[in-house]
């Protein structure tokens, strides 16, 4: 339910417009008034902090929690884009590969092997002179 704003005389100085106005994003707000109400609602909170020791303990963790789910969404994208582009590849390899399925099995174990024993991708150095015998 939106409660109703009441008009008041508030008079500020210009260096406060200021940085109501350069800050309007930040706070995620789209105008003055949503600012100064949360501004209000923050300073509020601050000086009961003492009374209500949660208030920054929840301030924190909600702060905490939206950014994690702004990271996991970011990750999120970024993986999607690498498993698109990882698949684009392998369909072209794949349509061009001559090589048998035992073959192809050997090589997923020993990619397997690999990736668990590297702890992350070999270099296409390392598997070029596998591929052409020269570390085998």
């Amino acid at each position: 339910m939106l409660e109703q704003r009441v008009k008041t005389g508030l008079a500020l100085t210009q260096k406060h417009l200021a940085l109501c106005d350069e800050n309007l994003r930040r706070a995620e707000v789209s105008s003055r008034n949503s600012f100064v109400e949360k501004a209000i609602e923050y300073y509020a909170g601050y000086l009961n902090a003492e009374q209500n020791v949660r208030y920054f303990e929840n301030a924190f963790i909600g702060k905490a929690q939206q950014k994690v789910e702004q990271i996991g969404k970011s990750l999120g994208t970024g993986q999607f884009k690498i498993a698109v582009e990882l698949a684009l590849i392998s369909h072209i390899l794949a349509s061009q590969a001559k090589i048998s399925a035992e073959d192809f099995r050997r090589l997923r174990e020993k990619c397997e092997h690999d990736i668990r024993s590297l702890e992350g991708v070999p270099k296409f150095e390392e598997a070029y002179k596998f591929q052409h015998g020269e570390d085998r």
